[in-house]
């Protein structure tokens, strides 16, 4: 008989993005591992990105199934940030007084996040799957974090007819955000529910070794069934890529920029404005927010293209003179490898890689030779990390046989090992 998965997923094709490709692939190898998959995910995506070309590594025998839900839509996601920028730039005492109360009562009705609505939805055609197929093995990820209460609330009803693996794609309660902009009382709720889904799940899987620790030495009874694997690459979204053709020296940033801080592009701009290139552009491939926009209006060589289809996107990037890769400035960020790193080694091309003064991204540069690494607050250093990088291209190449262990098919067999 084959093994089966439930996978409860709420960021699931068509939703685009990078946080889609994590158990996206994992899923795909499941699939070719012999494994019957379903999987439960929300009808309305929580995102307005969509890319319906990720949905042709959704295995036809996966069973999905597309539930209701309560939960913020994407264009009501989108529709808040919009709101929060507005006062931002312009805080007449009313509008600052309208953002304060939207703000506390967000705080009241979302302590998780706006996708908790949709977990009563997943919870019950979870539990009618679980009896009606005979499923044990479980696979959450999050974000949203909300969706680990299903988790905790399944192993509360079925015990140990179950084993629920819970996926952290980012720390929950470490994460930066939320320490400086939350109150202390939503604080504390995440903290429970962070912990109630550590003691509940039957293994607790992490993206990079620091994630991992610093949850250790929060909770060192975790230690027996924390596991990290990172993230990685599908060796099958490179054959038969072909290079995008530009007609001049090319920076291409396949990413976001959430604001001015994460991660800041001003000193990189400021940078590329101070070197030595003359005919140059920079090509961004992704999204940006309304206030970044504003900001680097004013640089000619930027180049904003919107987000494309994935396997578009990477064209972009292999036919670039240079990738760049843009990590947040903050401590938490120092111990996170992007899962767009990944995709940037295998691509061959030289990286410009900016973040934290020391990071698990800036070793991973340096030991596979793939570019060079510079603080991302630091004009001076970019500079010269970009006249270095651009006058001796040909050096750096990522080591091939270095990265293989990062492909996802081999992810996917670590997972697998978890439900031995």
């Amino acid at each position: 008989m084959k093994p089966k998965l439930l996978m409860i997923v709420n960021e699931f094709p068509p939703v685009g993005e990078s946080g889609v490709q994590r158990p996206l692939k994992f899923l795909k190898y499941l699939d070719r591992a012999g494994w019957e998959t379903f999987v439960i995910t929300p009808k309305r995506p929580a995102k307005t990105v969509l890319d319906h070309s990720l949905c042709q590594d959704i295995p036809p025998r996966t069973k999905i199934y597309r539930t209701w839900s309560l939960g913020f839509t994407g264009r009501a996601v989108d529709t808040v940030a919009e709101l929060r920028h507005g006062t931002a730039r312009r805080p007449e005492p009313g509008r600052k007084l309208l953002w304060k109360a939207l703000s506390s009562l967000n705080h009241i009705l979302f302590p998780l996040d706006k996708q908790i609505g949709w977990v009563p939805f997943a919870l019950l055609i979870s539990l009618r799957l679980l009896r009606r197929h005979q499923i044990k093995n479980i696979y959450i990820t999050a974000f949203p974090y909300s969706a680990f209460i299903i988790g905790i609330l399944l192993k509360k009803l079925l015990g140990k007819r179950i084993r629920w693996i819970a996926d952290y794609r980012d720390a929950w309660q470490f994460e930066p955000l939320l320490q400086e902009n939350l109150p202390a009382l939503r604080k504390r709720v995440i903290r429970f529910w962070d912990e109630q889904t550590l003691k509940t799940c039957d293994q607790a899987v992490f993206v990079t070794d620091y994630i991992r620790e610093r949850y250790l030495k929060a909770y060192p009874w975790l230690q027996d069934k924390a596991t990290t694997i990172t993230n990685g690459y599908d060796e099958d979204d490179f054959q038969g890529l072909a290079p995008k053709h530009f007609d001049r020296f090319t920076f291409v940033y396949m990413g976001k920029f959430y604001n001015l801080q994460r991660p800041d592009p001003r000193p990189l701009f400021n940078a590329l404005q101070a070197s030595t290139l003359q005919d140059f552009q920079l090509v961004h491939i992704g999204t940006i927010s309304p206030d970044v926009r504003e900001a680097i209006s004013s640089f000619k060589f930027y180049s904003y293209q919107g987000y494309k289809p994935h396997r578009e996107a990477l064209a972009f990037g292999l036919g670039a003179s240079v990738n760049l890769l843009l990590i947040n400035d903050d401590t938490e960020s120092a111990g996170v490898y992007t899962g767009k790193v990944f995709e940037l080694l295998r691509l061959g091309r030289p990286i410009l890689a900016l973040g934290p003064k020391n990071s698990v991204v800036k070793q991973l540069i340096e030991t596979s030779g793939a570019g060079v690494y510079a603080h991302l607050g630091d004009e001076t250093a970019i500079t010269s990390a970009i006249e270095q990088l651009c006058g001796a291209l040909d050096q750096y190449q990522a080591d091939q046989t270095m990265i293989t262990a990062f492909s996802r098919e081999r992810l996917c067999e670590q997972l697998i090992r978890l439900y031995d």
